[in-house]
């Protein structure tokens, strides 16, 4: 099993992580987040789109509009984010290339993976964006 965060999952938690530390509360363009986080800006749009939709970010439109936070920081943890964007803390295929690895027929890395997904887990539970903007996240 290897365990993989999405492309999408990783822009989705650098753009929010960025908007974060901006400590902004004015709404900020798609156009000018692309060019600080170095996102595309047509895939940016889709998740921004996303994250309002999931109720994490609000859209503001014309003069001055852009997109803020649609809640408070506190309330906004890394597993809200990958849930955002369908993102799954799952294994995706055996390191051992078994097409059956699972509980009934574990490969030898089998249990060491499953506990470090359910860290990965417990840490994306814990952190929240008020955490990257305190630069209080710990690793370990």
């Amino acid at each position: 099993m290897s365990m993989r965060v999405t492309q999408t999952a990783e822009y989705a938690l650098r753009v929010l992580a960025h908007m974060a530390t901006l400590g902004e509360t004015r709404p900020v363009r798609a156009k000018d987040l692309s060019k600080e986080t170095g996102i595309p800006l047509h895939y940016l749009s889709k998740i921004l789109r996303r994250l309002v939709s999931r109720g994490l970010l609000r859209s503001q439109k014309g003069h001055g509009g852009g997109f803020v936070f649609a809640r408070p920081l506190h309330q906004i943890r890394f597993s809200d984010i990958f849930d955002a964007v369908d993102y799954e803390i799952e294994p995706s295929r055996c390191v051992f290339g078994w097409d059956e690895c699972g509980e009934a027929n574990p490969c030898p890395l089998h249990e060491f993976w499953k506990q470090v997904k359910e860290h990965f887990a417990d840490w994306a539970r814990q952190y929240t964006l008020e955490d990257v903007k305190n630069n209080v996240i710990q690793i370990g």
